[in-house]
């Protein structure tokens, strides 16, 4: 029998191990001596998006006109990363359901029976449309026709996914630009989301799709590892990056990402700002290797790609690697000033108060 909520991000197995009250301790590397040292490189401000990053913490800016935005809504989000597990056949059967979900239909053309219990599967719809997750449910499959229960009122569920679209829109065209290369996408998200996102320490008994899961932490900005690693993960799909959510079996959740070919671990659960020094982002959490999370106690025995370990086991976890170590040195105590998108270098500081520069080069 499938798990009750498991788009909720497996919500009891994550509650039970912790994740919920589970944080690092984090703190700001103070510069040694009384004087700073400084570089050559003079730094005057750098933004992504609309986000000045040199100040602290702003109220979320408005759109009012979301037609006249750069991103727009992705109905078809799509990885690579699990090409070797979904054919072609179910992602087509996939974005048909999305698609009925969207006008309230009440059946779908799906290529087979498996590719029917992949696209109905919880986890499957909380991470590929999530208003719909525990609202639309499977009602059956014959002759290559699925069928669909909704759980609400239709005209709400409308609604629902409506604001839910804007919403998504609202901050794919604050964090970041559809022109910029996936390393930068990827870090106008990021930052968007240390800076926004707060971190959940009440432990949920009563698990709601509206209090609880992918669709409540993206609408909220409000949850726990499970929930910010989905969330990040889902933004990153809908603006083309290649991403899933990767976890330490119930001990803890990130976001696997595929950047210039290599895989990457990010973490923004580690690197909300919560009580750091005006909102100051530490990239500590950024671009990590297997190495990197293993020497911040994580067993790598536990390792599981959330978004398939729950419905396939025998999947080839090497093919999530992540080995490349490019971005070592912004790692322990470095923090983001920004990044220059004319020359692909990013802008951080070091403890001693040195602004230093990171090429990305074409990532």
């Amino acid at each position: 029998m499938r798990k009750r909520l498991m788009c909720i991000l497996l919500a009891a197995a994550v509650l039970a191990a912790g994740c919920s009250t589970m944080r690092k301790e984090e703190s700001v590397i103070k510069p040694q001596g009384s004087e700073s040292e400084s570089s050559d490189t003079e730094i005057t401000e750098f933004t992504i998006g609309d986000l000045n990053i040199t100040e602290p913490v702003p109220e979320i800016p408005e759109i009012a006109d979301l037609s006249q935005v750069s991103f727009a809504f992705e109905p078809h989000i799509h990885t690579d990363l699990l090409s070797e597990i979904v054919t072609d056949e179910m992602w087509e059967s996939l974005y048909n359901m999305v698609d009925a979900i969207r006008i309230g239909d009440d059946s779908f053309k799906c290529s087979d029976e498996f590719a029917y219990e992949w696209c109905t599967y919880e986890v499957t719809v909380g991470m590929i449309y999530p208003p719909a997750c525990t609202l639309v449910t499977g009602a059956g499959y014959e002759n290559g026709i699925a069928k669909l229960k909704y759980h609400m009122d239709k005209d709400e569920f409308h609604v629902r996914c409506k604001e839910f679209e804007e919403e998504i829109v609202k901050i794919l065209n604050e964090a970041t630009r559809p022109e910029y290369s996936d390393f930068e996408k990827l870090m106008g998200l990021y930052d968007y989301m240390c800076k926004y996102w707060v971190y959940d320490y009440d432990d949920t008994t009563e698990h709601t799709c509206d209090n609880f899961g992918s669709y409540a932490c993206l609408m909220t900005r409000n949850g726990i590892c499970s929930e910010i690693a989905y969330s990040l993960t889902y933004l990153l799909l809908q603006a083309g990056v290649e991403a899933t959510p990767y976890g330490a079996s119930c001990n803890h959740d990130w976001t696997y990402v595929v950047i210039g070919g290599n895989g990457y671990h990010v973490d923004a659960t580690w690197a909300l700002h919560g009580e750091m020094p005006e909102g100051q982002l530490l990239l500590e959490n950024f671009m990590m290797t297997e190495e990197d999370r293993i020497n911040d106690g994580l067993n790598p025995a536990t390792f599981q790609v959330d978004f398939i370990w729950g419905w396939k086991a025998d999947y080839d976890l090497k093919r999530f690697s992540a080995t490349d170590a490019t971005f070592e040195p912004i790692r322990y105590g470095m923090v983001y000033k920004g990044i220059d998108t004319e020359r692909n270098v990013l802008i951080y500081e070091t403890y001693r108060s040195e602004i230093r520069e990171l090429s990305y080069g074409d990532m």
